[in-house]
């Protein structure tokens, strides 16, 4: 018996829709990818925010009622692979960037304790919302269903993790001696 991309979804949905209503009790966040049409059937709880991740040009997904909510568009290119089609290489003015990498940390930073989920999602949910579920995870000890991230887009993840480690490094070297 086959199972459409309908149903498949529609549980994916109905999975990580279940484990925003069990928060963790440790206190660590968890992260979740979804696709944009599912992020936009999400339940409106105040301990989920959300990463709306867009392609350039396309409008915003419609999140009302989310309190927390940081809005990106970048498009899905792996500019660091040294081999890109022609499509890839038209999208790299597009490409995500350190600067929106910072203001995903910025945001999950600032978010107050009753935030207990960061969902991310972009087009798919599997590409560009993986990559940054995977720095969460590895820079934030986010919790994640790793097993769903493997397709997470390289360029993406990677300009997460150098900026975070650059910007660490910064503030370590403007320490005084002792205080490190």
């Amino acid at each position: 018996m086959s199972t459409s991309r309908g149903q498949l979804r529609t549980r994916r949905l109905a999975e990580v829709v279940a484990a925003l209503y069990r928060q963790p009790g440790d206190g660590i966040r968890q992260a979740f990818t979804l696709s944009r049409d599912d992020a936009v059937r999400l339940p409106r709880l105040a301990s989920v925010a959300i990463v709306s991740i867009t392609v350039p040009g396309r409008q915003p997904a419609s999140l009302d009622g989310f309190e927390h909510v940081l809005r990106l568009s970048f498009a899905d290119v792996d500019f660091l692979s040294s081999t890109l089609s022609p499509e890839a290489q038209a999208s790299l003015n597009h490409a995500f960037t350190a600067e929106q990498a910072r203001a995903i940390r910025s945001f999950t930073d600032a978010l107050p304790p009753k935030v207990a989920s960061v969902v991310i999602h972009c087009e798919g949910g599997y590409s560009r919302s993986c990559a940054i579920a995977l720095a969460l995870h590895q820079l934030y000890d986010y919790r994640t269903e790793l097993g769903r991230l493997e397709q997470a887009n390289p360029s993406v993840h990677r300009v997460m993790m150098t900026d975070a480690q650059e910007r660490a490094g910064s503030r370590d070297a403007r320490r005084p001696r002792g205080h490190q």
